[in-house]
Protein backbone atom coordinates (compact mmCIF):
# COMPACT_ATOMS: atom_id res chain seq x y z
CA UNK A 1 0.00 0.00 0.00
CA UNK A 2 1.43 3.20 -0.79
CA UNK A 3 1.61 6.20 1.30
CA UNK A 4 0.16 8.52 -1.10
CA UNK A 5 -2.80 6.70 -1.77
CA UNK A 6 -3.94 6.61 1.78
CA UNK A 7 -3.38 10.32 2.06
CA UNK A 8 -5.80 10.95 -0.89
CA UNK A 9 -8.31 8.40 0.76
CA UNK A 10 -8.28 10.35 4.09
CA UNK A 11 -8.87 13.64 2.37
CA UNK A 12 -11.38 12.17 0.46
CA UNK A 13 -13.26 10.44 3.07
CA UNK A 14 -13.14 13.77 4.74
CA UNK A 15 -14.22 16.01 1.63
CA UNK A 16 -16.95 13.34 -0.02
CA UNK A 17 -16.26 15.21 -2.67
CA UNK A 18 -13.66 14.14 -5.42
CA UNK A 19 -13.81 18.05 -7.17
CA UNK A 20 -12.95 19.58 -3.58
CA UNK A 21 -10.48 16.82 -2.97
CA UNK A 22 -8.93 16.93 -5.91
CA UNK A 23 -8.22 20.68 -5.00
CA UNK A 24 -7.06 20.37 -1.85
CA UNK A 25 -4.19 17.84 -2.76
CA UNK A 26 -3.69 19.56 -6.17
CA UNK A 27 -4.08 16.67 -7.78
CA UNK A 28 -6.44 15.71 -11.31
CA UNK A 29 -9.85 14.05 -10.71
CA UNK A 30 -8.29 11.06 -12.86
CA UNK A 31 -5.81 10.19 -10.57
CA UNK A 32 -7.89 10.78 -7.01
CA UNK A 33 -10.07 7.93 -9.16
CA UNK A 34 -7.29 5.65 -9.80
CA UNK A 35 -5.76 6.26 -6.32
CA UNK A 36 -9.42 5.11 -4.80
CA UNK A 37 -9.27 2.61 -6.71
CA UNK A 38 -6.07 1.00 -6.24
CA UNK A 39 -7.02 0.99 -2.98
CA UNK A 40 -10.10 -0.61 -2.87
CA UNK A 41 -8.48 -3.63 -5.24
CA UNK A 42 -5.26 -4.02 -3.07
CA UNK A 43 -7.73 -4.55 0.05
CA UNK A 44 -10.50 -6.13 -1.21
CA UNK A 45 -13.77 -3.96 -0.50
CA UNK A 46 -15.18 -0.67 -1.37
CA UNK A 47 -14.61 2.42 0.19
CA UNK A 48 -16.85 4.69 -1.22
CA UNK A 49 -20.54 4.40 -2.76
CA UNK A 50 -23.00 6.94 -3.80
CA UNK A 51 -26.45 7.70 -2.56
CA UNK A 52 -28.42 10.14 -3.73
CA UNK A 53 -26.06 11.48 -5.76
CA UNK A 54 -23.48 12.14 -2.71
CA UNK A 55 -20.38 10.22 -2.02
CA UNK A 56 -20.60 8.24 1.82
CA UNK A 57 -18.44 5.63 3.39
CA UNK A 58 -18.83 2.51 3.29
CA UNK A 59 -18.33 0.49 6.74
CA UNK A 60 -15.07 -0.57 5.12
CA UNK A 61 -14.07 2.94 4.15
CA UNK A 62 -15.32 4.26 7.75
CA UNK A 63 -13.18 1.94 9.54
CA UNK A 64 -10.16 2.15 7.15
CA UNK A 65 -10.50 6.06 7.76
CA UNK A 66 -10.28 5.94 11.43
CA UNK A 67 -7.18 4.18 11.22
CA UNK A 68 -5.48 5.80 8.36
CA UNK A 69 -5.74 8.86 11.10
CA UNK A 70 -3.25 7.03 13.19
CA UNK A 71 -1.19 5.88 10.29
CA UNK A 72 -0.15 8.87 8.94
CA UNK A 73 0.10 10.56 11.72
CA UNK A 74 3.16 7.98 13.03
CA UNK A 75 4.58 8.29 9.32
CA UNK A 76 4.73 12.10 9.74
CA UNK A 77 6.43 11.75 13.20
CA UNK A 78 8.70 9.58 11.61
CA UNK A 79 9.29 12.04 9.23
CA UNK A 80 10.35 14.54 11.30
CA UNK A 81 12.92 12.91 13.05
CA UNK A 82 15.90 14.23 10.97
CA UNK A 83 19.94 13.24 12.63
CA UNK A 84 21.95 14.38 10.57
CA UNK A 85 21.55 17.69 11.94
CA UNK A 86 21.83 17.48 15.14
CA UNK A 87 20.42 19.74 17.03
CA UNK A 88 18.92 21.66 14.15
CA UNK A 89 15.10 21.53 14.50
CA UNK A 90 12.22 22.58 12.35
CA UNK A 91 9.16 23.54 13.09
CA UNK A 92 5.91 24.04 11.01
CA UNK A 93 2.95 26.45 12.00
CA UNK A 94 0.02 26.88 10.17
CA UNK A 95 -3.07 29.49 10.73
CA UNK A 96 -4.65 33.14 8.84
CA UNK A 97 -1.98 34.91 7.55
CA UNK A 98 -3.32 37.89 9.99
CA UNK A 99 -2.32 35.31 13.12
CA UNK A 100 0.74 34.52 11.70
CA UNK A 101 2.03 38.24 11.86
CA UNK A 102 0.48 39.16 14.86
CA UNK A 103 0.85 36.13 16.92
CA UNK A 104 3.29 33.88 15.19
CA UNK A 105 5.79 36.39 14.69
CA UNK A 106 6.55 37.99 17.91
CA UNK A 107 6.62 34.44 19.52
CA UNK A 108 9.31 33.05 16.80
CA UNK A 109 11.89 36.50 17.64
CA UNK A 110 11.54 35.08 21.29
CA UNK A 111 12.50 31.83 20.79
CA UNK A 112 14.90 32.51 18.45
CA UNK A 113 17.20 34.15 21.28
CA UNK A 114 17.18 31.18 23.39
CA UNK A 115 17.52 28.78 20.29
CA UNK A 116 19.45 30.31 17.30
CA UNK A 117 19.50 26.78 15.54
CA UNK A 118 15.93 26.77 15.43
CA UNK A 119 14.39 27.18 11.39
CA UNK A 120 10.46 27.91 11.17
CA UNK A 121 7.71 27.33 8.14
CA UNK A 122 4.86 29.07 8.37
CA UNK A 123 1.92 28.29 6.23
CA UNK A 124 -1.28 30.70 5.65
CA UNK A 125 -4.40 28.59 5.76
CA UNK A 126 -8.37 28.09 7.24
CA UNK A 127 -9.26 26.91 10.10
CA UNK A 128 -10.14 23.59 8.73
CA UNK A 129 -7.26 22.28 7.41
CA UNK A 130 -5.15 23.68 10.36
CA UNK A 131 -7.23 21.51 12.79
CA UNK A 132 -6.35 18.88 10.15
CA UNK A 133 -3.00 18.96 9.94
CA UNK A 134 -2.25 19.44 13.57
CA UNK A 135 -4.27 16.12 14.59
CA UNK A 136 -2.09 14.29 11.74
CA UNK A 137 1.23 15.72 13.39
CA UNK A 138 1.55 17.56 9.95
CA UNK A 139 2.21 21.11 11.30
CA UNK A 140 3.57 21.66 15.19
CA UNK A 141 1.57 24.52 15.88
CA UNK A 142 -1.76 26.17 14.35
CA UNK A 143 -4.07 29.26 15.29
CA UNK A 144 -7.72 29.06 14.52
CA UNK A 145 -11.12 30.86 15.65
CA UNK A 146 -13.90 28.94 17.08
CA UNK A 147 -14.22 26.28 19.49
CA UNK A 148 -12.72 23.47 18.71
CA UNK A 149 -13.96 19.67 20.61
CA UNK A 150 -11.09 17.13 20.26
CA UNK A 151 -9.30 14.76 23.26
CA UNK A 152 -6.52 14.98 21.17
CA UNK A 153 -5.89 18.90 20.90
CA UNK A 154 -4.62 21.30 23.43
CA UNK A 155 -5.97 24.69 22.72
CA UNK A 156 -5.24 28.33 24.69
CA UNK A 157 -7.40 31.31 24.10
CA UNK A 158 -5.52 34.42 22.72
CA UNK A 159 -8.14 36.71 21.89
CA UNK A 160 -11.34 37.02 20.43
CA UNK A 161 -12.90 37.62 17.06
CA UNK A 162 -15.97 38.71 15.21
CA UNK A 163 -16.62 38.12 11.47
CA UNK A 164 -18.67 41.28 9.71
CA UNK A 165 -19.97 42.65 6.49
CA UNK A 166 -17.92 44.95 5.70
CA UNK A 167 -17.61 47.95 3.27
CA UNK A 168 -15.38 51.02 2.81
CA UNK A 169 -16.47 54.41 4.54
CA UNK A 170 -16.79 56.20 1.11
CA UNK A 171 -20.04 53.89 0.82
CA UNK A 172 -21.07 53.70 3.46
CA UNK A 173 -25.01 55.41 3.66
CA UNK A 174 -26.75 54.90 7.38
CA UNK A 175 -30.01 54.76 6.67
CA UNK A 176 -29.08 51.96 3.76
CA UNK A 177 -31.12 48.23 4.79
CA UNK A 178 -29.04 45.24 3.31
CA UNK A 179 -30.97 44.89 0.39
CA UNK A 180 -29.69 48.42 -0.80
CA UNK A 181 -26.17 47.69 -0.43
CA UNK A 182 -27.02 44.31 -2.29
CA UNK A 183 -28.43 45.75 -5.14
CA UNK A 184 -25.65 48.03 -5.59
CA UNK A 185 -22.54 46.43 -4.73
CA UNK A 186 -20.75 42.70 -5.01
CA UNK A 187 -19.90 40.95 -2.20
CA UNK A 188 -16.42 38.66 -1.74
CA UNK A 189 -16.20 35.90 0.33
CA UNK A 190 -13.47 33.74 1.56
CA UNK A 191 -14.86 30.28 0.22
CA UNK A 192 -12.40 28.23 2.42
CA UNK A 193 -13.85 29.95 5.83
CA UNK A 194 -17.38 28.62 5.63
CA UNK A 195 -18.68 31.56 7.11
CA UNK A 196 -22.92 30.90 8.18
CA UNK A 197 -24.14 33.98 6.35
CA UNK A 198 -26.98 32.93 4.89
CA UNK A 199 -29.29 33.14 7.87
CA UNK A 200 -28.16 37.08 7.76
CA UNK A 201 -29.27 37.54 4.36
CA UNK A 202 -32.53 35.13 4.12
CA UNK A 203 -34.49 38.47 5.15
CA UNK A 204 -33.09 40.62 2.66
CA UNK A 205 -35.28 41.50 -0.43
CA UNK A 206 -32.20 41.19 -3.02
CA UNK A 207 -29.79 38.86 -2.84
CA UNK A 208 -26.62 39.80 -3.13
CA UNK A 209 -23.57 38.91 -6.17
CA UNK A 210 -21.07 36.96 -4.78
CA UNK A 211 -17.56 36.96 -5.54
CA UNK A 212 -15.86 33.74 -4.00
CA UNK A 213 -11.73 33.57 -3.53
CA UNK A 214 -9.23 31.35 -1.40
CA UNK A 215 -7.79 34.24 0.42
CA UNK A 216 -9.00 37.05 3.31
CA UNK A 217 -6.27 38.85 1.81
CA UNK A 218 -8.22 39.58 -1.31
CA UNK A 219 -11.45 40.25 0.52
CA UNK A 220 -9.68 43.02 2.67
CA UNK A 221 -8.25 44.59 -0.82
CA UNK A 222 -11.60 44.54 -2.23
CA UNK A 223 -13.43 46.02 0.63
CA UNK A 224 -10.40 48.82 0.76
CA UNK A 225 -10.91 49.88 -3.02
CA UNK A 226 -14.52 51.24 -2.27
CA UNK A 227 -16.13 49.43 -4.55
CA UNK A 228 -17.18 46.02 -3.00
CA UNK A 229 -18.90 44.86 0.28
CA UNK A 230 -16.59 41.50 1.98
CA UNK A 231 -17.34 39.27 4.70
CA UNK A 232 -14.04 38.71 6.93
CA UNK A 233 -12.50 38.73 10.45
CA UNK A 234 -12.34 41.94 12.19
CA UNK A 235 -8.87 41.13 13.76
CA UNK A 236 -6.94 41.92 10.65
CA UNK A 237 -9.01 44.80 9.50
CA UNK A 238 -9.38 46.60 13.10
CA UNK A 239 -7.32 49.21 12.66
CA UNK A 240 -9.12 50.83 9.63
CA UNK A 241 -12.33 49.97 11.72
CA UNK A 242 -11.24 51.92 14.54
CA UNK A 243 -10.26 54.79 12.17
CA UNK A 244 -13.78 54.61 10.47
CA UNK A 245 -11.80 53.92 7.01
CA UNK A 246 -14.06 50.63 6.78
CA UNK A 247 -17.43 50.43 8.03
CA UNK A 248 -19.20 47.18 9.49
CA UNK A 249 -22.77 46.89 8.40
CA UNK A 250 -23.59 43.21 9.39
CA UNK A 251 -21.66 40.99 12.23
CA UNK A 252 -21.78 37.37 11.45
CA UNK A 253 -19.98 35.66 14.15
CA UNK A 254 -19.61 37.77 17.24
CA UNK A 255 -16.89 37.54 19.80
CA UNK A 256 -15.03 33.93 18.30
CA UNK A 257 -12.39 32.99 20.72
CA UNK A 258 -8.93 33.04 18.52
CA UNK A 259 -6.84 29.72 19.82
CA UNK A 260 -3.41 28.28 19.14
CA UNK A 261 -4.09 24.60 19.24
CA UNK A 262 -1.40 21.81 19.48
CA UNK A 263 -1.29 17.89 19.63
CA UNK A 264 -1.25 16.61 22.34
CA UNK A 265 1.23 14.07 21.26
CA UNK A 266 3.41 17.09 21.47
CA UNK A 267 2.99 17.31 25.04
CA UNK A 268 6.49 16.54 26.30
CA UNK A 269 8.14 18.15 23.45
CA UNK A 270 9.92 20.96 24.77
CA UNK A 271 10.55 23.40 22.04
CA UNK A 272 6.98 23.07 20.53
CA UNK A 273 5.69 23.75 24.14
CA UNK A 274 7.92 26.85 24.80
CA UNK A 275 6.76 28.08 21.37
CA UNK A 276 2.95 27.25 22.06
CA UNK A 277 3.75 28.97 25.71
CA UNK A 278 5.01 32.25 24.12
CA UNK A 279 2.04 32.20 21.83
CA UNK A 280 0.19 32.20 24.40
CA UNK A 281 1.49 35.05 26.01
CA UNK A 282 0.71 37.39 23.02
CA UNK A 283 -3.16 37.02 24.02
CA UNK A 284 -2.69 38.15 28.12
CA UNK A 285 -4.04 40.99 27.77
CA UNK A 286 -7.19 39.97 26.14
CA UNK A 287 -7.25 36.81 28.01
CA UNK A 288 -6.21 37.15 31.75
CA UNK A 289 -6.43 33.49 32.69
CA UNK A 290 -4.32 32.23 30.35
CA UNK A 291 -2.66 29.27 31.62
CA UNK A 292 0.86 28.11 30.93
CA UNK A 293 2.07 24.36 30.24
CA UNK A 294 4.73 22.97 32.28
CA UNK A 295 7.29 20.92 30.29
CA UNK A 296 7.93 17.58 31.72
Amino acid sequence: MEIRTLQTFQVVAEELNMTKAAIKLNYSQPTITKHIQSLETELGSTLLMKKNGKYVLTYAGEELYKRSINILKEINLIKNINPDHGDHISLKLQGHDYYGFRYFMPAITKLCRISPTLNFTINGSNNEDTISKVLKNEVDLGIITGKIVSSDIIAQPIGYESAALCIHNSLYKPNYKLEDYFARYPIVIDQSEYYNYDNAFQQSLNQPTIINTGSDEIVQEAILSGKMLGIVRTGRLQDYIDSGTIQMIEVIAKEEPIQVIMNKSNFKNQTVTNLFNLVSQQGIQTTPKLQTIKWA
